[in-house]
């Protein structure tokens, strides 16, 4: 296995970030800010769920950066007509 990188084990923190943040970030951001595996996110989502924690599940992808930065910029009427 190459460059594997070992995990550390969950903390009451750690599940408590998930429960606060699933929605907004990736299981791979949540587990590189915590330094634990996506797989380990993605357990911790699954047990909270089996024991009744209301955690939806996401529906479709996330919202592309550049899709959301000009439709800002559309919004602001900053970006210029395509001819």
């Amino acid at each position: 296995m190459a460059n594997r990188k070992r995990s550390r084990p969950v903390t009451k923190e750690d599940v408590k970030f998930v429960y606060e943040n699933y929605l907004k970030m990736s299981a791979a951001e949540i587990a590189e800010k915590l330094g634990i595996s996506k797989f380990q996110v993605m357990k911790i989502v699954t047990e909270l769920r089996k024991r009744g924690v209301d955690i939806p599940k996401k529906v479709g992808r996330r919202e592309n950066p550049v899709e959301a930065f000009v439709k800002e910029l559309e919004a602001e009427g900053k970006l210029k007509k395509k001819k």
